[in-house]
């Protein structure tokens, strides 16, 4: 019989054990006999039963202590228990069942009754087989899912690195709402010397969201190294990204150059939130909106790539940050908010860390925001 059980019996009549045996065998399950509490322990360590029948009234250790211990020793493992006993009393009966067993039947035992029984647990046993089976396939699945993950998580992260530069007075901060950061971040210089800064957020949240900024990332470090200008560099970025990602889906970015030999800011936003211009004591200079529909959607013929300029002063700071920055939500579901960035900057000797420590004050401890929230802060007073 393919699904035969290796049946334990605890029971100290052997003219019960002679009959439950006869009437077992002759189903093709195979038998294991304990005449008390501890020999059926011991058989049980053992020989792992897939059925117990186990008698309530045994010398030593009884029917329902024995139990107790056998759901212990088995864990998480499906063991079907059935009481046989001449006490049928329903108080014997909960008794029973509160110990660990699975059901009950009262002697003298009808074999037609019993049989109907174990053929019922054989059936529970073959669903729990196929869905262990399924179980660890899914396990599989999703642990090879996770290694790839990891794997185009650790290349993109090398990619987006590739292409940052480090520069005295510049911060960024990321934090993603899943394994795959939707938001982008990188600093680069260009051959003459001129910082370019882009702050891109893909529509979305993980590995959907994450694809698109590698086109983005390689495309804006290559030409940013080469000194194109960011109307030259925004018009490529959004010609390719037009190709490249399906209809519906976009990426908001700003990007930003910094000519610090003609003290000048020139800034492109399409879909982000205004960068913050804002001067030694944190008062708002300028605010650099959007003027523009993000990457993906206008066609080449039709899109804008028209910057705007800011001849700056000598104490000033930049900050760019993300829509998650200021929709992140406090425990009554309140929004961070501008105003809030604004309030950070006053006065804050680390405009970065200022705005940083706001954020993590208004999540609250333990809590994660819900899209990924990303900031870029480049203080001129710092990088003179």
């Amino acid at each position: 019989m393919a699904n035969a059980f290796k049946v334990l019996i605890a029971d100290d009549i052997p003219q019960n054990v002679a009959f439950l045996r006869a009437c077992l065998e002759d189903e093709g399950h195979a038998v294991r006999v304990a005449a008390s509490g501890e020999q059926a322990l011991e058989l049980f360590g053992r020989e792992s039963p897939d059925l117990v029948l186990m008698d309530v009234m045994m010398p030593g250790i009884g029917g329902h202590e024995a139990t107790r211990r056998m759901r212990e020793m088995a864990g998480d493992r499906w063991l079907p228990i059935i009481f046989i006993s001449a006490l049928d009393q329903s108080v014997d009966m909960v008794r029973g069942l509160e110990a660990g067993g699975d059901d009950f039947i009262c002697k003298p035992v009808d074999l037609e009754v019993l049989k109907a029984k174990i053929r019922a647990m054989q059936r529970i046993a073959g669903m729990q087989q196929k869905l262990a089976e399924v179980t660890a396939e899914l396990q599989n699945y999703r642990e090879h899912a996770e290694f790839e993950q990891e794997i185009a998580r650790e290349l993109m992260s090398l990619m987006i690195k590739a292409a940052s530069t480090e520069d005295a007075g510049l911060e960024m901060w990321l934090e993603p709402a899943t394994r795959f950061s939707g938001d982008l971040l990188v600093a680069n210089r260009s051959r003459s010397g001129h910082l370019y800064l882009l702050h891109a957020d893909s529509m979305g949240h993980g590995l959907p969201a994450a694809l698109p900024l590698l086109p983005t990332a390689q495309i804006f470090r290559t030409m940013g190294e080469r000194g194109f200008n960011l109307s030259t560099i925004v018009q490529e970025m959004n010609i390719q990204l037009a190709r490249q990602i399906p209809r519906g889906y976009f990426v908001a970015a700003t990007l930003v150059c910094i000519d610090r030999e003609n003290q000048t800011i020139e800034v492109w936003n399409g879909g982000n939130p205004a960068a913050l211009l804002t001067g030694r004591d944190g008062s708002l200079i300028c605010r650099f909106e959007s003027m523009h529909p993000p990457l993906g959607i206008i066609d080449a013929s039709r899109f804008d790539a028209r910057t705007q300029v800011w001849q700056s002063e000598r104490d000033w700071t930049l900050n760019l940050f993300s829509d998650g920055l200021v929709d992140a939500e406090d425990a009554k579901g309140k929004a961070f908010g501008e105003a809030a960035v604004l309030a950070a900057l006053q006065g804050a000797s680390d405009p970065h860390a200022s705005i940083v420590s706001a954020v993590r004050a208004h999540l609250g401890t333990g809590r994660v925001a819900h899209d990924d929230i990303s900031l870029i802060t480049l203080n001129n007073v710092l990088a003179a």
